[in-house]
């Protein structure tokens, strides 16, 4: 069976909106990686988009099978449920582009703060992006 890349990614805010951080946990084969950046001031829903977008921007193949695990409902319906967005259309536009790209990729909704251990991996790179930021 081909390997696959996955994915964990979240977005943190502190206040909403207010000092924002991204955390991405990449996975393929033997290699990790970790990505940990504060994103400026910002809402939970663009840190979470802009978490998935860095992720999927940092990915060199489009042609291995991707799953992108999210405990944003948000993010995964406006990027595969067809949910009509009110704000963030550039942003969502551009991951879409992105997303098009490549020849197998989904978007999984995994519950948050529910001891997933690359998901809290991902919560925590995204929450001490904004808290080393603000020292």
């Amino acid at each position: 069976m081909e390997e696959e890349i996955t994915i964990y990614t979240d977005g943190a805010s502190s206040g909403n909106p207010g000092p924002s951080g991204i955390g991405i946990f990449l996975k393929y084969g033997k290699h990790e990686k970790e990505i940990s950046r504060f994103i400026g001031s910002g809402t939970n829903n663009i840190a979470e988009l802009e978490a998935i977008k860095t992720a999927l921007l940092e990915l060199k193949r489009t042609d291995i099978p991707v799953k992108i695990f999210t405990d944003s409902s948000y993010a995964q319906g406006v990027l595969t449920k067809k949910w009509k967005a009110k704000a963030n259309i550039e942003l969502i536009k551009s991951i879409k582009e992105i997303i098009s790209k490549f020849k197998d990729i989904k978007i999984i909704k995994v519950e948050g703060h529910a001891g997933n251990t690359g998901n809290e991996k991902a919560d925590y790179l995204a929450t001490i992006a904004i808290k080393k930021a603000s020292y």
